[in-house]
C-alpha cells in the first residue's frame, strides 16, 4: 500500500527529499476570482506532461491567504492537513460548467528538480474573493527557468481571459453583503437581427455611425493616433427599448465582451472596469446612470458624491489605448451631471431612443404579432389607437389581442372588433398607475382620460 502523508509538510519533505524546507524559494501572484478557470487551465496545460501529483490542502480560515510557507509548519493548530480534492462548478457560458478546484497542490519534477504549485483562494473582510497562485522550488537551473516562464504565462492568463471573451457578464449581489460582487453570471444572448430593432431610420443611422462604424474602424483609428475609448448615452422614456438596443449591440459587435453594471453596483465600478480592461475590446453597460450621475446639487450625502466621483475617475483614468465602449442609459437625461454628460471622453454622443411613431408602431405590432393574422386595416387601427405610447405598451397590447383571440375561438385571427375592445378596455387603463406601467405617456393618458369620461370610467 502506498504511503499516505497526512500533513502538507510531510508531503513537501518527501517531494523535495529535504527536511529543511526553509531552503525553498517561492513566488506568487494574486488574481480576481473570475479568472480561476483560466489560471487552473494554464497550470494544468504547463504540467500535464510532467506526471504531476495533485493533492487537496485544508484551509483553516477562509479569510486568511494560504501560502506555501504555511505548509512547512509541523506542529500546533497551524499545521496544514491534506484533504480530498474539492471542486465547484463555475458557469463559463458553455454547455458544461468548468470544474474549479478550491485549493490544490501540484507536486512534480522538472528534470530531476522538484517543483510545487499551490492554487488557493481566500476572502477579504469585505466579502471579496481573491485567487492566488504560488510556485516553490529548490534553487536549481531548470526549476528556476521553469518558474520564470510559468509566472509569465500565468500573468498573461490573468491579462487575457480565454473563457469569458466575447460573452455578456453580470454580477449577482452577495447575500451576506448587499451590493457586493457575488457570483458572476454568463448570459447567453439570443441573436438580435437588425429587423428586430424597430427605430426610425435616423436613429438607426446614428447607432450605425457612433457604434458599429466606430467599432469597424478601431484599428485604423489607432493607426492614426486616435482613442478607441468611447461613451454613448442612450436616453428616452421608459419602455422605448433602450435595453433591447443594448442586446442588439452586444449580439452584433463581434469580438467584444459586455460587462453589465447596475447603479446599485457602482461602488464596485473599479472591479468591473478592471474586468473590462482584461477582456478588451469590451463594452461596459451602466444602466440607469442617472441614479448615480445625477446633478451634483441634487446629491444628498457624501456617499452619493463619492460614487459619482468614482465613476468619473474610472472613466477618466483609463489608459490612452483603452479599447472600451461605455453605454449608459437613463430615463431622465435632464438629471445627468454635466461633468458626466457634457465632457468628451466620458460621453461622446447622446442618442435618443424615442417613443415610436406611427410607422414604427405598425412594425412593432407586426414584430410582436408575427404569429397572428390581422383583419385588413386592423394593424393600422391598433397603431393609431396607441399614439404616443411606448414599445413596451404596444407589446403588451399585442399580447392582449392574442389572448382575446384565444378566448374567442382558440385561433390566431385578430379583428377590428378585437382591437376596439382591447384598446378601449377602460377597466385596464382606468388608473393612472396602470397607464404608467404599460407605458403610456401624459399625452396618451389625457386622450385615454377623455375616452374614459365618455364611458363613465373614473380613477
Amino acid at each position: 500500500m502506498t504511503d499516505i502523508d497526512p500533513f502538507a509538510w510531510l508531503a513537501l519533505c518527501r517531494h523535495f527529499k529535504n527536511d529543511d524546507l526553509t531552503r525553498l524559494a517561492s513566488s506568487r501572484r494574486k488574481f480576481a476570482p473570475y479568472l480561476l478557470p483560466d489560471l487552473q487551465t494554464v497550470i494544468e496545460e504547463q504540467i500535464a506532461a510532467l506526471s504531476p501529483k495533485l493533492v487537496g490542502v485544508h484551509q483553516r480560515h477562509e479569510f486568511n491567504a494560504m501560502k506555501l510557507s504555511d505548509m512547512v509548519i509541523r506542529e500546533g493548530e497551524a499545521v496544514v492537513a491534506l484533504t480530498p480534492l474539492e471542486y465547484q462548478d463555475i458557469d463559463i457560458g458553455e454547455d458544461l460548467p468548468y470544474p474549479s478546484l478550491h485549493n490544490g497542490l501540484w507536486l512534480f519534477h522538472i528534470g530531476e528538480e522538484p517543483v510545487a504549485i499551490l492554487q488557493s483562494q481566500f476572502f477579504d473582510y469585505f466579502g471579496g474573493r481573491t485567487v492566488q497562485v504560488e510556485i516553490a522550488y529548490l534553487p536549481g537551473e531548470q526549476a528556476s527557468a521553469f518558474s520564470r516562464e510559468f509566472l509569465r504565462k500565468i500573468q498573461a492568463a490573468g491579462e487575457s481571459s480565454r473563457y469569458y471573451r466575447n460573452k455578456v457578464l453580470s454580477f449577482e449581489p452577495d447575500a451576506r453583503n448587499s451590493g457586493m460582487p457575488g457570483t458572476m453570471r454568463v448570459h447567453r444572448l439570443p441573436a438580435v437581427p437588425r429587423n428586430d430593432v424597430v427605430l426610425s431610420e435616423a436613429t438607426m443611422a446614428r447607432l450605425d455611425t457612433h457604434i458599429f462604424d466606430f467599432d469597424r474602424h478601431r484599428e485604423g483609428l489607432k493607426r492614426l493616433g486616435q482613442s478607441t475609448q468611447k461613451g454613448i448615452l442612450l436616453y428616452g422614456p421608459p419602455g422605448t427599448g433602450k435595453t433591447h438596443v443594448i442586446r442588439y449591440v452586444s449580439a452584433n459587435l463581434v469580438g467584444r465582451t459586455t460587462v453589465l453594471v447596475t447603479a446599485g453596483q457602482m461602488k464596485q465600478i473599479a472591479s468591473y472596469i478592471a474586468l473590462a480592461r482584461t477582456l478588451q475590446p469590451s463594452i461596459v453597460v451602466l444602466e440607469d446612470v442617472d441614479l448615480v450621475g445625477q446633478l451634483r446639487e441634487d446629491i444628498y450625502g457624501q456617499k452619493a458624491e463619492s460614487l459619482l466621483s468614482r465613476l468619473l475617475n474610472e472613466m477618466d483614468g483609463l489608459a490612452p489605448d483603452a479599447d472600451i465602449l461605455f453605454i449608459l442609459t437613463t430615463n431622465r437625461p435632464e438629471d445627468i451631471e454635466d461633468a458626466l454628460a457634457s465632457r468628451p471622453g466620458r460621453v461622446d454622443e447622446a442618442i435618443e431612443i424615442p417613443l415610436p411613431d406611427a410607422g414604427c408602431r405598425e412594425r412593432l405590432i407586426g414584430l410582436y404579432g408575427r404569429t397572428l393574422v390581422f383583419e385588413d386595416g386592423a394593424v393600422a387601427d391598433a397603431a393609431a389607437r396607441s399614439e404616443g405610447s411606448s414599445a413596451a405598451y404596444v407589446k403588451e397590447m399585442v399580447r392582449r389581442l392574442a389572448q382575446r383571440s384565444l378566448a374567442r375561438d382558440g385561433g390566431n385571427f385578430v379583428s377590428f372588433e378585437d382591437v376596439e375592445v382591447v384598446f378601449g378596455d377602460c377597466a385596464v387603463l382606468s388608473s393612472r398607475l396602470n397607464r404608467r406601467i404599460v407605458g403610456l405617456n401624459e399625452k396618451t393618458s389625457r386622450r385615454q382620460n377623455a375616452e374614459e369620461d365618455e364611458c363613465n370610467c373614473r380613477d
